[in-house]
């Protein structure tokens, strides 16, 4: 039973007229209900209550301290009825941070199709590569590819994608296609600037890694815009599988160097606390969770990711 407060026991006892019915109602006894209206008197320095052996009536400090009370406490018992729903119900606002190429492509509509299971449930949605402050900025979730850094944030492990080299068919018609990664360095290839060293690629075959040193027409911090312009016949990408699966089922991109990949690594979700979850967050993780057991994007070229 939680902690009642003397103002609550004074503001029962006003309501009812009776310490024995207000006792009753608070599930104590009627000698803890006076002892704690007495004590709120002595703190306040007042008298709220004549009493007599037929009535109790407020004096016209207590009729005021209760005309006061009366509606906080009625919000406050409301608030915590809002709160306790959230804790069962799909409601209130869930707001999310997802990488904006992933979260467009693949995220949009699984989004609206949870929310349509839930119409109680408003969503705010920030489509961006930059990692958010999950407290700071008020998000329940956010989805992170790569690592999670942030030791005190609780995650959960997703998807698992790849990084891989492409090019288009016309720019492969163009240009002799590379037989080994050094050969890149002889190629107009596009960067990512969303990495530490975006001008070095970092590839790996079996036990093998090396580095390669890479430069190009066009810099960019979209993904988007890097896997456009690949498909355009600009140059080389080394982009993660599920950033160009649209374009490789359509054949306007295919793999280069198929041996070798760039750094594989999951999608995690990740909150910034473990315990008293929102009904909201916690059944969207479990949703997130049950929607790709074997990502198509893993089929792409080569060997699958291991999850």
């Amino acid at each position: 039973m939680r902690q009642l407060s003397d103002v609550e026991v004074f503001v029962r006892v006003v309501d009812s007229g009776s310490y024995a019915t207000a006792a009753k109602a608070l599930d104590i006894s009627r000698s803890h209900a006076s002892r704690m209206v007495t004590a709120l008197e002595a703190r306040l320095g007042v008298r709220l209550l004549h009493r007599t052996t037929r009535r109790i009536s407020t004096t016209q400090t207590g009729q005021t301290f209760y005309e006061t009370c009366s509606p906080l406490l009625e919000a406050l018992a409301a608030a915590e009825a809002r709160a306790a729903a959230e804790r069962d119900e799909v409601v209130g606002t869930l707001r999310i941070s997802v990488p904006a190429h992933f979260g467009h492509q693949y995220l949009a509509a699984q989004i609206a199709k949870f929310q349509r299971k839930y119409p109680s449930l408003d969503t705010v949605v920030d489509y961006s590569d930059r990692k958010v402050d999950l407290v700071a900025e008020g998000f329940d979730l956010a989805i992170r590819g790569g690592s999670v850094e942030n030791s005190s944030l609780v995650a959960k492990r997703l998807w698992p994608f790849r990084m891989g080299i492409w090019a288009s068919p016309r720019y492969l018609a163009e240009h002799p296609a590379p037989r080994t990664p050094t050969d890149l360095a002889a190629h107009r290839c596009l960067i990512y600037s969303g990495t530490a060293q975006p001008r070095q690629w970092r590839l790996r075959r079996g036990d093998e890694e090396l580095a390669v040193a890479v430069n190009g027409p066009m810099t960019s911090s979209s993904t988007q815009a890097i896997v456009l312009a690949a498909t355009e016949g600009l140059g080389i990408a080394l982009m993660p599988d599920f950033a160009v699966a649209p374009q490789v089922t359509a054949g306007a991109l295919v793999p280069v160097l198929p041996d070798y990949s760039g750094s594989s690594g999951h999608f995690w979700a990740v909150r910034p606390h473990r315990t008293h979850l929102p009904a909201r967050v916690r059944l969207f993780i479990d949703f997130l969770g049950s929607l790709w057991p074997d990502p198509p994007w893993l089929h792409l070229v080569g060997a699958p990711v291991s999850s």
